[in-house]
C-alpha cells in the first residue's frame, strides 16, 4: 500500500524529510527524533503509530492522508504562521537542531500546552457549549479541518445535544462520514454511546444503509479486547459472523504459581468500573510494547530515545499512574498471563450480563478516559496492579464480589460460585478468609480500646485524688496524707507552684513530672488556694526552689530583653523591604505570597517573646496591630496573585498590600520606640 507517498513529505515539527511515524489524533507525520518526544508525552496527548507496519484500516489511513494534505499542521502552528502576530518570536526548529532541549521544548509547547493554536478574540469568544454544538454540525460535512480545529479548541467528541438527542458520532454515522468518525474516535469519541432512542452510532449507520461504516464502528467498539487477543495469539474475532471475543487456549495452566492464581481470584472480585479501567491501562501498555518493538527495529537512535514505561497522565490519580508504570515491570509471561485472565473475566461477565454484542460491558468505557473530564468519576486509588498484594488490600471489594457472585448463582445454577481456573480456591473460601482476618483485626482493636479506657480511668482517679489533697485545709497534718506512696513523716517539703519553664535545669536519671507534681517532688503548702489571686498574695510564704517567677505569677512586668526585641524587629523590617522591592515589578506577582509568609514568620517570632497580656497599653496595641495586619497582608497578597490583567484592579490590590505593609512597619517601630525609651 502506498501510504502518504504521493509527494515528498516532511516532519510536521522540525521539517526532516521522509517521516515514517504518524500522530493519529494530531493527523501529522513525524520523524524518528520528534516521534520520541511524542511517545514520552503519552497516548492521551499524541497517539503514535508507525506508517509502514502494523494494521491500518482504510478509513483511518484516508483520514490521516486527507488532513495531512489539507495542511492540518497549520492548526497546531497557527500563531507561528500568522504575519500579524508580532508578539510571538518563537522559532520553529530545524532538522539539524538539538533534540534536547530545542526540539523537545518546541514539541511540548506545541502539543502539550497548545501554545500556537488559534485563540478566539474577546469579540469572537465562544463557550464550550457553543464549540461543541459547532462540532455537532460540522461532522455531517466532509470538512475535516473544521472538525479538527474545533477539537483542538476543546470541543467534546462525546457531547450530547439534549434538544436533538444525539452525539457527533450519531450525526456522522447517519451522514455516512467515515473519515469524520475516524477523527472523532481518534480524539476520544466513544462508539458505544446511545442516542435518546437507545441506538448506538453503528445501529444508526446500519439503518441509514451504510453497512461498511456500521461494521467499522462495531470493530471500534471492541478495540480493547481485539487488541488484547491479537497481542496474545495474532488473531482477531470475526465480528461479521457474530464472534466478538477470542480467548486463546492456555496450555500451561499447571505452570501457574500460587501468586498467579491468587491474582486471578482478586481480578474476579473487582467491580466492573475498576475492571474496565484496568483493561484500558493494559491496552495502553500493549500499545506501548508494540510501538517499542517497532521502534527498536527501525529507529536510528533507539536507546537514546526509549520510553521504558507509560508516561504520566495528569487526568489520573498518582496511585493509578504508579500502577500503570508497574505494568512495564511484568515479564512477557506474566503480562500474557494477566491479559489471559482479563479476557477470561471479561467473557465471563459478558455472559452473565446476558447483553447483546453492541452493549459489551468491557469495551463500553474504552474512550471514556480519553475524553478528559468526561471520563470515569470513580475512585482509582485501589491497588490493582500488584500481583502479590496482601488480602487486606482487597477487603473493600468483598461486598461487590458477594453481589456479583450472587447474581451469577441466580443465572447459572449448575456452576454457582465455581472457580475459573484449575487449582484456584473458590471465591467463598477467599471471602471467608478475608472475613476471618477482619474479625481478628476488630477483636485486637477492641482490646486496645479497653486497655486505653482503663488507663484513662486510672489517671483520672489519680488526678482527682491529687486535686482533693491540694484543696485540703492548712491545719491538716502532713503525716495524715499519703501522696505517691509517701507520707508527711518522710519530710515532704512545701508544695511550690510550678516553676517557669526557663528555670528548669535537666538532671540525669530524672523522671518526668506529672501534671500536679514539680520536679523537686510533691510539696505540701502551709497555705494553699486554687484561686490565682490568693496565690499571688501568699507568694511570700512559699518556699521557692528557683529565683525565676513561676508560671502562675507571670505578668506584664516580665519584659523581654531589649537586644532581642531589636534583633527580631529588624527581621520584620527586612522582610517588609523584600516585599517592597518585589512590588516594584508587578510582573513578579508570584513572589508576593512567599514574601508575605516570611513576614508572618518574622512577626510570629517577635510576638513570641512577649507575655500574652503586657501591662503597657502601647505594647498591647502594637502586638494586636501586628497580628491583625499580618493576616490581612497574606490575604491581600493571595488576591493580588490571582488578580486579572485589569490595570485598575491591579492598582487597587497593590495599594491594599502597601497599606498592610505600612501598618506592620508602624507597629514594629512602636515596639522599638517603647523599649528604647524604657
Amino acid at each position: 500500500m502506498a501510504r502518504l507517498k504521493q509527494r515528498v513529505d516532511i516532519c510536521a515539527d522540525c521539517g526532516s524529510p521522509e517521516p515514517s511515524w504518524v500522530s493519529l489524533n494530531r493527523a501529522i507525520l513525524l520523524c524518528d527524533e520528534c516521534c520520541s518526544i511524542h511517545r514520552s508525552l503519552g497516548r492521551h496527548i499524541s497517539h503514535i503509530k508507525f506508517l509502514h507496519k502494523g494494521p491500518w484500516s482504510t478509513s483511518m489511513l484516508n483520514m490521516v492522508r486527507t488532513l495531512h494534505e489539507s495542511g492540518a499542521n497549520n492548526i497546531w502552528e497557527h500563531s507561528l504562521l500568522d504575519p500579524n502576530n508580532s508578539k510571538n518570536s518563537r522559532r520553529k526548529p530545524q532538522p539539524k537542531d538539538l533534540l534536547h532541549p530545542v526540539k523537545e521544548d518546541f514539541i511540548r509547547a506545541k502539543h502539550q500546552q497548545l501554545v500556537f493554536i488559534l485563540r478566539p478574540s474577546k469579540e469572537e469568544f465562544c463557550t464550550e457549549e457553543e464549540i461543541c454544538r459547532q462540532l455537532h454540525s460540522s461532522v455531517r460535512t466532509t470538512n475535516l479541518e473544521t472538525s479538527l480545529r474545533l477539537l483542538a479548541q476543546g470541543a467534546n467528541p462525546n457531547y450530547f445535544y439534549k434538544e436533538k438527542g444525539t452525539t457527533p458520532l450519531h450525526v456522522a454515522a447517519r451522514a455516512g462520514q467515515s473519515l469524520q468518525l475516524e477523527l472523532l474516535i481518534a480524539n476520544g469519541g466513544n462508539p458505544s454511546l446511545v442516542d435518546s432512542n437507545g441506538y448506538t452510532s453503528a445501529e444508526i449507520a446500519k439503518m441509514a444503509g451504510h453497512l461498511e461504516l456500521s461494521e467499522r464502528l462495531v470493530e471500534n467498539m471492541y478495540e480493547v479486547t481485539d487488541k488484547l487477543s491479537f497481542f496474545l495469539c495474532g488473531q482477531k474475532p470475526n465480528h461479521k459472523a457474530g464472534q466478538h471475543l477470542i480467548i486463546p487456549e492456555w496450555s500451561r495452566e499447571s505452570d501457574r504459581g500460587e501468586f498467579s492464581l491468587e491474582a486471578r481470584n482478586k481480578l474476579q472480585m473487582l467491580p466492573n468500573h475498576l475492571l474496565e479501567e484496568l483493561a484500558m491501562d493494559v491496552y495502553d501498555e500493549v500499545d506501548r510494547r508494540e510501538t517499542d518493538s517497532i521502534w527498536l527495529s527501525v529507529a536510528s537512535l533507539p536507546d537514546r530515545c526509549a520510553v521504558p514505561f507509560l508516561p504520566v497522565n495528569p487526568r489520573l490519580s498518582s496511585t493509578r499512574n504508579q500502577g500503570r508504570q508497574k505494568l512495564a515491570r511484568f515479564t512477557p509471561k506474566e503480562f500474557a498471563t494477566l491479559i489471559f485472565d482479563l479476557l477470561i473475566e471479561t467473557g465471563h461477565r459478558h455472559k452473565l450480563a446476558s447483553q447483546t454484542p453492541l452493549q459489551d460491558p468491557m469495551v463500553s468505557a474504552l474512550r471514556r478516559e480519553q475524553s478528559g473530564k468526561y471520563g470515569s468519576q470513580a475512585s482509582d486509588d485501589e491497588p490493582l496492579y500488584d500481583s502479590v498484594a496482601s488480602d487486606d488490600d482487597y477487603t473493600n471489594f468483598a461486598s461487590d464480589s458477594i453481589t456479583r457472585l450472587t447474581s451469577a448463582s441466580n443465572l447459572d445454577n449448575k456452576k454457582p460460585m465455581s472457580p475459573m481456573g484449575k487449582g484456584l480456591p473458590s471465591a467463598v473460601d477467599v471471602l471467608r478468609k478475608q472475613l476471618s482476618i477482619s474479625e481478628s483485626t476488630i477483636k485486637d482493636l477492641r482490646e486496645e480500646v479497653r486497655l486505653l479506657q482503663n488507663t484513662v480511668e486510672r489517671i483520672s482517679a489519680e488526678n482527682q485524688e491529687l486535686k482533693i489533697m491540694l484543696q485540703l485545709k492548712p491545719q491538716t497534718k502532713p503525716s495524715d496524707i499519703v501522696v505517691n506512696g509517701c507520707t508527711g513523716s518522710e519530710e515532704i517539703a512545701e508544695l511550690a507552684p510550678s516553676l517557669d519553664v526557663k528555670c528548669v535545669i535537666a538532671r540525669p536519671n530524672q523522671r518526668p513530672a506529672s501534671m500536679y507534681e514539680t520536679r523537686e517532688g510533691l510539696r505540701m503548702p502551709t497555705t494553699w488556694s486554687t484561686n490565682l489571686s490568693q496565690t499571688k498574695r501568699e507568694s511570700d510564704s512559699f518556699t521557692r526552689p528557683c529565683t525565676t517567677q513561676s508560671l502562675w505569677e507571670y505578668s506584664g512586668t516580665n519584659r523581654p530583653p531589649r537586644e532581642e526585641v531589636t534583633r527580631r524587629t529588624g527581621q520584620v523590617t527586612k522582610r517588609i523591604q523584600e516585599l517592597w522591592m518585589a512590588m516594584q515589578d508587578p510582573s513578579r506577582r508570584e513572589t508576593f505570597v512567599p514574601c508575605a509568609e516570611k513576614i508572618r514568620v518574622a512577626v510570629a517570632e517577635l510576638t513570641a517573646i512577649f507575655p500574652q497580656n503586657p501591662v503597657e497599653e502601647n505594647v498591647r496595641a502594637a502586638l494586636r496591630q501586628l497580628s491583625g495586619n499580618t493576616g490581612r497582608l497574606q490575604a491581600e497578597c493571595s488576591g493580588l496573585q490571582r488578580c486579572t490583567s485589569d490595570p485598575d484592579h491591579m492598582d487597587r490590590c497593590l495599594q491594599q498590600v502597601r497599606s498592610c505593609a505600612y501598618d506592620i512597619a508602624k507597629a514594629t517601630k512602636l515596639l522599638v520606640t517603647q523599649f528604647q525609651n524604657s
